[in-house]
């Protein structure tokens, strides 16, 4: 019998920009966890984009954002989240809580991926 291989971790697309001011798109998605929780970060056009996973714990300093995760937050328009994710690392909030606040501000779901 063959072992299935853990489902891949979910992510909550919380911003994808187009071509705009800023030079690259930006998409980032978060993977609640609590304190634990992932948030991925893709910058540039599709075929040469770069990114990776960071741990929540380095997105954030003590009392919000590292600024040096500020450009792609200004590009993105998501200082909305900051509030969040701090609640998140703190066990005060989870993807329920994430997911409304996006539907709240962008009047539709956020959509997910693997």
């Amino acid at each position: 019998m063959a072992k299935r291989r853990p489902a891949p971790p979910r992510f909550i697309v919380v911003a994808r920009t187009g071509p705009g001011p800023w030079p690259h798109p930006v998409e980032i998605g978060v993977q609640p966890a609590g304190a634990n929780s992932v948030v991925s970060f893709s910058l540039g056009p599709h075929a040469v984009n770069s990114g990776g996973r960071v741990p929540l714990r380095s997105v954030l300093d003590g009392t919000g954002l590292n600024p040096l995760f500020a450009a792609e937050f200004d590009a993105a328009d998501l200082h909305w989240l900051v509030p969040h994710l701090v609640r998140l690392r703190d066990g005060q909030a989870d993807a329920g809580d994430i997911r409304a606040a996006y539907e709240e501000r962008h009047g539709k779901r956020p959509e997910s991926m693997d």
